[in-house]
């Protein structure tokens, strides 16, 4: 690829209010971004089909840019692109063809683009504790083992994912449904920086869009693409995290799914999910064994010597109380206490009671 055909899709990209469809049809109907960038309004028209609004949209920001100067703009930034065709381009991606995205624009260690193995984590934003908690456990199980685990940035699971990840010092990839400048929802803004400092963030999107509703569905394809394994914690009925499912499937993805209590409709997706075929997610190193996927557990980051106390506290707890089913002595149970809080698996609560920390 040329520098200038380079640039020239970067900067058609960045053309603000430009459906991903009609930038797709723009390039691949005249073979080329820079062809692209320098044609009439009429070729436009008659080789790329698009309406005339979005011509008028698109001739308004041409006339007003200098492209290299956008993508100076993007440097100042730090912000990187990543152009479909380059070296650093996921090849899982190109199994949408024609609706891969021309540009991914990126914060943060962008060469996880290419690592392998890489697995999606998602599910409703509507999180019930033991979806929270399944998220967490999966999350950190996978990323403390080196695998690069993929989520949305949303409210509920997503969060609890990459905020698992993260604690286990392990990878993880945001894709978002607005540009890489603008953090939505706007409390995950401690978590969208970290995730710049010790991860990647990831949008098709010129960086300073704001989220859209029809971003979720566009976004929801990338993720299933990025990840080998689509693992869906919790879904209701109606939950977006379906649409990551439905591009999973048709790109060929094996989707796992947890599952959940047939009582709760929060879990209705996801039990409808496994009613018709999908494989049950009972436990990550089981999932990558039957993958043939070589990832050492032992290198997981999980604290597995608390693991029965962890276990032990279904309810808050004290130290002493702790001691006594545990059969432990007092200062080792205040110690596990002290290092699980520290990591941020469970929490101090008034009474003098620790309890599992389920907030994501």
């Amino acid at each position: 690829m040329t520098e200038g055909e380079r640039t020239a899709a970067i900067a058609l990209a960045m053309c603000n209010g430009l459906e991903r469809r009609s930038l797709n049809k723009v390039v691949t109907g005249l073979h080329s971004a820079v062809r692209a960038w320098k044609a009439d309004p009429a070729e436009w028209l008659v080789h790329c089909s698009l309406h005339q609004h979005t011509i008028e949209k698109l001739d308004r920001w041409r006339t007003k840019q200098n492209p290299s100067a956008l993508v100076k703009k993007l440097s100042n930034q730090g912000i990187g692109a990543v152009v479909r065709g380059e070296e650093l381009y996921p090849e899982r991606l190109l199994q949408w063809g024609e609706n891969a995205p021309l540009v991914l624009f990126v914060k943060g260690n962008r060469e996880l683009l290419m690592r392998l193995p890489a697995v999606s984590v998602v599910g409703t934003r509507r999180a019930s504790a033991y979806g929270l908690e399944a998220a967490r456990w999966l999350a950190n199980s996978l990323a403390g083992a080196g695998v690069t685990v993929v989520s949305g940035l949303a409210l509920g699971i997503d969060a609890a994912a990459h905020r698992a990840a993260l604690r286990a010092s392990g990878p993880t990839i945001a894709v978002l449904g607005s540009g890489v400048n603008v953090c939505y929802p706007p409390s995950h803004r401690d978590l969208f920086q970290q995730i710049q400092e010790s991860g990647l963030l990831v949008s098709e999107y010129p960086p300073d869009d704001p989220v859209a509703k029809h971003h979720f569905p566009e976004r929801n394809r990338i993720i299933a693409a990025l990840g080998e394994i689509v693992i869906i914690v919790q879904a209701g009925p109606k939950s977006g995290a379906l649409t990551t499912v439905d591009a999973a499937l048709g790109l060929g993805r094996d989707v796992y799914v947890v599952p959940g209590p047939i009582t709760s409709k929060l879990f209705k997706g996801s039990n409808q999910l496994l009613k018709d075929g999908a494989q049950i997610m009972l436990d990550p190193e089981d999932l990558l064994t039957d993958l043939n996927l070589q990832v050492d557990f032992t290198q997981s980051r999980y604290p597995v010597r608390w693991k029965e106390l962890y276990e032990a506290l279904e309810s808050a707890m004290g130290a002493s109380e702790l001691s006594d089913i545990l059969g432990l002595p007092l200062k080792v149970v205040y110690a596990a206490l002290m290092e699980l809080e520290l990591d941020g698996w469970i929490r101090h609560v008034p009474g003098g009671l620790y309890e599992r920390n389920l907030s994501g």
